[in-house]
Order: structure tokens, then C-alpha cells, then sequence
């Protein structure tokens, strides 16, 4: 018998082994929640919005955190500021379209832009975005 508890030995590890078995069951269903939690449209539309909030911001090494593995295999964080370091000129973002399959998502925003030589004129364009979903999660795929 255990004199701080009082509960017999086997007993008390039989209790221990038990409560470690619910907290582990809690702690993976929980994580399972958190992937499952959204589909990949929701997914996608919200990474893109957390790369432009950071692209418009200027943070370089941020939305070089959201291109895919691949991209960062073959492409180093200076040679990626160089093509895409520019804070680009643009207004909106929202939502068009997202099409998924499995590991991939086509998203499509649009943005409105100005010009010089149309002073004062709102421009919109849309850009179009290809994710590829890699080691279990969604990255912005640069050809």
C-alpha cells in the first residue's frame, strides 16, 4: 500500500495506466478534430488570406514560409524576394472561386489596381492560385 494515497500498489497503477490511456484518446482526438475541423476550400481560402495579409505587409520571409516544400527545395529565401518580394499594389482580395481536389486547390480572388496614366481609375484583375497540399498541409504552389 502506497502511504501517501493510501490506495493499494496495483491498484494505484492500474488507476495511473488508466488515466494516462484517456489523456493520450483525448489528446489525438483532439488533434484529429483540428485537421478535420475544415474542409479543404475553408483551408485553403485561409492560408491565402494569411500569405496576402503578410505579402502586403511586406514580409518577405513570411510568405516564403507559405510556398510548398518543393519550391524551397530549389529556390533559396533571396532568390524568391527577388520574384516576388514587391509589395504589389493592390486592393481587396476577396473570394471568387475555389476548386479542390484531394492535394490540390485552384483559388481565384480578385483585386482592383491603379495606374498612373488613368489617375484616380480602380482597375480590377483577378489572380489565379494553385495549392498543392504536401506533408499534410496546404502550400502555395510556384511554378
Amino acid at each position: 500500500m502506497n502511504k501517501l494515497t493510501h490506495i493499494p500498489t496495483a491498484a494505484g497503477s492500474l488507476w495511473l495506466r488508466w488515466a494516462a490511456g484517456l489523456a493520450c484518446t483525448v489528446a489525438l482526438a483532439g488533434c484529429a478534430a483540428l485537421d478535420a475541423a475544415g474542409s479543404p476550400e475553408e483551408a485553403v481560402t485561409k492560408r491565402s488570406s494569411d500569405y496576402w495579409k503578410a505579402r502586403m505587409a511586406g514580409d518577405v520571409a513570411k510568405t516564403y514560409a507559405f510556398t510548398s516544400p518543393g519550391y524551397r527545395a530549389v529556390n533559396d529565401q533571396e532568390k524568391y524576394r527577388l520574384s516576388y518580394g514587391v509589395i504589389p499594389a493592390l486592393q481587396g482580395g476577396d473570394v471568387v472561386s475555389v476548386t479542390c481536389e484531394p492535394a490540390r486547390c485552384e483559388l481565384r480572388k480578385s483585386f482592383t489596381t491603379s495606374t498612373p496614366a488613368m489617375m484616380g481609375a480602380r482597375i480590377p484583375i483577378s489572380i489565379n492560385e494553385v495549392w498543392i497540399k504536401e506533408e499534410g498541409r496546404w502550400w502555395l504552389f510556384i511554378q
